[in-house]
């Protein structure tokens, strides 16, 4: 059963310590973009490659498939970037929220060029995304707690 908290006209609520953190949230809307674009770049690729297009017959596996992981990485750092100026209205927050996962296009541009073995990149990738995560959340901690100043 839901209560109804009705608050006085003129009464502030008072923030409670357990407030809710909608960082999960936005992080895993951004990876599903991500991933939705995987899946499309990877068919189309296939695609591509069976039907001999713009002679995809020279492109390596290998190249194909780390690529198309770049392409969903950047697919989830301008989702992330959205959904972030969408929730902040600020684009300097959107920005510092998702500028540490910027790195992680940049891996995956380099594996695309120079063949860089996949458990490699998944390793970096992984401990990488660990350091991303918290200083997200840090930025969006900061943000509530009114230690950045917003200028719009």
């Amino acid at each position: 059963m839901t209560a109804l908290q009705v608050v006085p006209v003129g009464h502030k609520r008072k923030s409670g310590s357990n407030e809710y953190n909608d960082t999960m949230t936005t992080l895993l809307v951004a990876l599903f973009c991500g991933a939705c674009a995987v899946l499309t770049i990877e068919s189309y690729g296939g695609d591509a490659k069976d039907a001999g297009w713009l002679r995809m017959e020279r492109v390596p596996a290998w190249q194909l498939h780390i690529g198309t992981v770049c392409g969903g990485i950047i697919t989830f750092f301008v989702f992330l970037f959205i959904l972030e100026f969408l929730e902040t209205r600020s684009r300097i927050t959107a920005w510092r929220s998702s500028a540490p996962w910027l790195p992680l296009v940049g891996l995956t541009a380099l594996a695309t060029l120079v063949h860089i073995p996949f458990y490699i990149v998944l390793l970096v990738g992984a401990s990488y995304t660990v350091w991303a995560y918290r200083r997200t959340c840090s930025v969006r901690r900061s943000l509530r707690s009114g230690k950045v100043k917003e200028v719009a």
